[in-house]
């Protein structure tokens, strides 16, 4: 293909994934941090990534083992690009906290590559691109994170191949997020994974399936109380708790405090809270989880924030 374009630069948000019931499938972007990825056409045939930024530390930079990398790879094959390729990541999103570091890294990739080679692909085409990043990194493409990072709002995935659904939430809805200050883990969401196991019991799989539902019917109707019912698992959480010291502490004092609903981010060890800020102040669920943390002997940092937009195209030259 003869490319209209040289280079392309996209950026995309960070996000939350599973939301308690909905394992692999719910995901909500935070306008929190962000990951910019600048797509270059150069001479040769080869990919090159460069990773920069203040959470650019111990990140690979080789072309299967970046989040980059596989939706560079795919997308530059589909275009028939005879050109390389320089990725240059400009990480904003922290590692290892369960907010969708990598999925923010594939998704920006995605849509600065989309753009550049001017494929215009569909939402869902990119977000299955997007997901080969998250295989590279954590042994399976799940797209929960990626979906939230590539549409913003709340996301929810559906079928084989890949479907998206994309609500805007509430107005109303804050996001509070409690990080424990642990030592980090190599491998952390493949790790995760692996705890949880292959077979689950019918009951558990009926609850899921239950809360599941009435989560995406109150995202829809923006009922945040209702939300907060949902943030119960049965699948990956009760294997994955023990990861975080002081887990059901912490929930508890969130929810006494005025939170809808708490859950682990994604692979963790971060927890999110929903809030509705009209009736409850987001500051007060902060200071509470924190202290429950504190009680259960373990420092932690926290922040507020709302549901982010979309990845988006800051800067593209001919």
């Amino acid at each position: 293909m003869k490319a209209t374009r040289t280079q392309a630069v996209g950026r995309a948000f960070c996000s939350t994934a599973n939301l308690g019931a909905g394992f692999d499938v719910f995901g909500l972007a935070l306008s929190k941090y962000s990951d910019i990825v600048k797509a270059r056409i150069t001479s040769g045939n080869k990919i090159r990534i460069i990773v920069r930024g203040p959470e650019g530390r111990n990140i690979p930079v080789g072309v299967r083992e970046n989040s980059a990398g596989p939706p560079a790879l795919d997308l530059s094959n589909k275009a028939r690009l005879k050109k390389g390729l320089e990725i240059t990541v400009e990480k904003g999103v922290p590692q290892g906290l369960g907010l969708g570091s990598s999925g923010a890294t594939a998704a920006a990739c995605a849509k600065a590559m989309d753009y550049l080679l001017d494929l215009k692909l569909s939402k869902d085409e990119l977000v299955r691109v997007a997901s080969l990043g998250e295989k590279a990194v954590a042994g399976t493409a799940h797209a929960d994170n990626v979906a939230a990072s590539l549409l913003g709002g709340f996301v929810i995935v559906c079928d084989d191949p890949i479907r998206t659904i994309s609500l805007k939430p509430s107005d109303s809805l804050s996001v509070v997020v409690v990080t424990p200050n642990l030592p980090a883990r190599s491998n952390k969401t493949r790790k995760a994974r692996e705890i949880i196991p292959e077979k689950i019991r019918l009951k558990n799989a009926v609850l899921n399936a239950g809360r599941a539902a009435a989560m995406a019917a109150a995202f829809a109707r923006g009922d945040i109380r209702m939300i907060g019912m949902g943030m119960v698992d049965e699948i990956a959480e009760p294997f994955r708790k023990h990861l975080i010291p002081g887990y059901d502490d912490v929930r508890r004092m969130g929810i006494e405090a005025g939170a809808a609903g708490v859950s682990i981010s994604g692979a963790g060890p971060s927890l999110v809270a929903l809030v509705d800020r009209d009736r409850h102040n987001p500051l007060r669920v902060a200071r509470a989880m924190s202290m429950a943390f504190s009680h259960n002997k373990m420092h932690s940092s926290s922040f507020v924030t709302r549901p982010a937009f979309g990845a988006s195209i800051i800067k593209g030259a001919r």
